[in-house]
């Protein structure tokens, strides 16, 4: 295959969404671009009330860094309303760049409807989507967990009405089809975790249209081998919580496994919670200041951090802490903590699970359970030797020019089987659905 030029489309720009996918995404096109590759990035920007004009605006001189202020969308079935957008303004930004792959690291605040025009408009162009967690499958923000607390194995349309007992069954399973219907026109879904991918198959997607490639760093972090292997008393008793906080990634567990402490433990370690409350929901901001209260000796809120602290932010303490109450994907704190030498204490379920080796590069507790980690927590500040021996386990974190490495050949990959086999690619080939 020769030189590829790619369209990378991003539900969000890291300079204004601090997530995982929109991290992914902006490596992905930094590395390409390092290599000399056409690479062009379309991350989309929350539109302002007074917005007005094109949807589509430069970032960057050269062109290559766009962002797209996306029109509100449909949020139960991923679509976008207004088509003079997808229809002329992103087809003419097709027919410009004329791109031969176009990844989508998501679609959701996009609509769905551009995978459709992609395939129309590019005709021969590869196309590959990121799954970067549940939204195909899951109402509930995508992340499988009922309204009664429990989490979800398997999404049905009764079952998802007995969550939105306003939303009819038969209006879930029309869901099912409008969004499996552009997914189909799909040649690849990237997929950051076995667990993610099982899920999706599950679900009805092609096996053989998955491919389970994590999400690399975006710049390598302190080396296993450079971490002090005679850490001082006080390392192995600060833990450390970063990313976006909320109910959904498990801060209040956090907070009542602090308070559960044993008295002496309370005031041997030292919790650090970094992050920033971008969405709050049901007060989250009043119960996390209430939850704090009492605890000031033990845990400390530093607030929101850039990701260029992270590795600074890591290296102070000797433990990550991952509490979250869903299945997660892939998280990005989890390569962060070994790319800077730290084990990690994580819920016990999906991709956190998959990603921690419970006993070899970290440690494990009962999804949810405050008690649980208030035990890992001390097992961890007195165990002597455990810190050791888990910083020995850790594995090494994938960094982005392996991934895109990798990536490429995936490319190249579909592209090769699609001649050999003379599929029909282009319009013709893609059913319309209203």
């Amino acid at each position: 295959m020769s030189a590829p030029r790619v369209l990378i489309i991003a539900h969000g720009h890291p300079d204004f969404s601090i997530g995982g996918g929109e991290i992914a995404a902006h490596a992905q096109w930094r590395e390409l671009r390092r290599r000399g590759i056409d690479a062009m990035l379309v991350a989309r920007a929350s539109q302002s009330p007074r917005h007005v004009g094109a949807a589509f605006s430069l970032r960057s001189a050269d062109g290559m860094e766009v962002l797209f202020s996306a029109p509100p969308v449909d949020h139960f079935r991923h679509s976008q309303p207004h088509r003079r957008v997808v229809f002329e303004e992103f087809r003419a930004l097709l027919e410009r760049f004329a791109p031969t792959v176009i990844h989508f690291h998501h679609y959701v605040h996009l609509g769905l409807e551009m995978v459709r025009e992609a395939r129309k408009f590019a005709r021969d162009a590869v196309i590959v989507m990121t799954l970067h967690e549940f939204l195909a499958i899951c109402h509930a923000q995508g992340q499988m967990l009922k309204t009664n607390g429990l989490l979800c194995t398997k999404a049905a349309p009764l079952d998802c009405h007995a969550c939105f007992q306003e939303i009819t069954p038969q209006d879930f399973f029309m869901r099912e089809l409008f969004v499996k219907s552009f997914l189909t026109l799909v040649d690849r879904f990237v997929c950051p975790s076995r667990f993610l991918r099982d899920r999706y198959v599950e679900w009805g997607l092609p096996e053989t249209k998955m491919a389970v490639l994590e999400n690399g760093q975006p710049a390598a972090g302190m080396g296993i081998d450079d971490v002090p292997g005679q850490p001082d008393q006080a390392l192995r008793t600060r833990f450390v919580v970063l990313g976006q906080l909320s109910r959904l990634k498990g801060t209040p567990i956090v907070l009542d496994a602090a308070r559960l402490l044993p008295k002496p433990i309370r005031k041997s370690v030292s919790i650090e919670i970094h992050g920033s409350m971008q969405y709050d929901v049901d007060d989250f901001k009043g119960q996390f200041k209430q939850a704090l209260e009492g605890l000031h000796e033990t845990v400390s809120y530093c607030g929101p951090y850039r990701p260029t602290d992270v590795q600074s932010i890591i290296r102070r303490a000797g433990w990550v802490i991952q509490p979250s109450i869903w299945w997660e994907n892939s998280p990005l704190v989890i390569q962060e903590a070994f790319a800077g030498g730290r084990p990690v204490i994580c819920s016990n379920i999906g991709g956190m699970a998959e990603k921690v080796s419970h006993g070899v590069s970290g440690l494990h507790f009962r999804v949810g359970s405050a008690a649980d980690l208030a035990a890992r927590i001390e097992q961890a500040a007195t165990q002597p030797g455990l810190w050791e021996g888990l910083c020995a386990g850790l594995p090494k974190p994938p960094v982005i020019r392996d991934t895109v490495d990798a990536l490429l050949d995936l490319y190249g990959g579909v592209r090769d089987a699609a001649v050999s086999a003379a599929i029909p690619r282009g319009a013709s080939a893609v059913p319309e659905f209203p």
